[in-house]
């Protein structure tokens, strides 16, 4: 939890606070003996090789699952793909795509 932690005192608001740790419950759940740390200014997910990180930006929650999951989940992620790689989700708890993140994840943990 300390890399959470630490994440959180980066933070500005209560509201980004809640996201990043609703994120962080989301992905635990899916990835429960991952090792999390701070890596870029974002928080990651490694089971040994880095799974996926997030990060809370200004106007949305950015998910960065790697670009392997990417031609897999082509279809459920069409919504939330800006750029090669990035997922962008609404900044609200009820618009996190909870099951693709944990099944993007999990996917990407055993491939």
């Amino acid at each position: 939890m300390a890399a959470l932690d630490d994440y959180l005192a980066t933070l500005t608001n209560d509201n980004d606070k809640l996201l990043a740790t609703k994120m962080n419950e989301i992905i635990t759940e899916a990835l429960p003996d991952a090792e999390i740390r701070i890596s870029y200014g974002l928080l990651g997910y490694f089971q040994p090789k880095q799974v996926c990180f997030f990060g809370i930006n200004k106007n949305h929650i950015g998910f960065y699952p790697t670009n392997k999951p990417i031609e897999q989940f082509k279809t459920e992620i069409t919504p939330y793909l800006h750029g090669k790689t990035t997922l962008h989700f609404k900044k609200s708890v009820s618009d996190i795509p909870v099951d693709l993140v944990q099944n993007i994840a999990k996917w990407n943990l055993n491939n």
